[in-house]
């Protein structure tokens, strides 16, 4: 992403799943979430992810 011109990545991931972890050990922080309401999952809750990319 970095070589096509890109400067930041967003990802996001239940919080309940182990994602999280590896994504903080590559240099994603916290930066927000969401709260489904009325869903099927146990979990109703999405992890946002981000990272800026270098200009390097």
């Amino acid at each position: 992403m970095k070589n096509r011109g890109y400067r930041m990545v967003l990802i996001s991931t239940q919080v309940d799943e182990d994602a999280q972890y590896l994504y903080r050990k590559l240099g994603y922080i916290d930066c927000g979430g969401w709260v489904f309401c009325n869903t099927p999952f146990d979990q109703p809750m999405e992890l946002f992810l981000r990272k800026v990319l270098s200009k390097e």
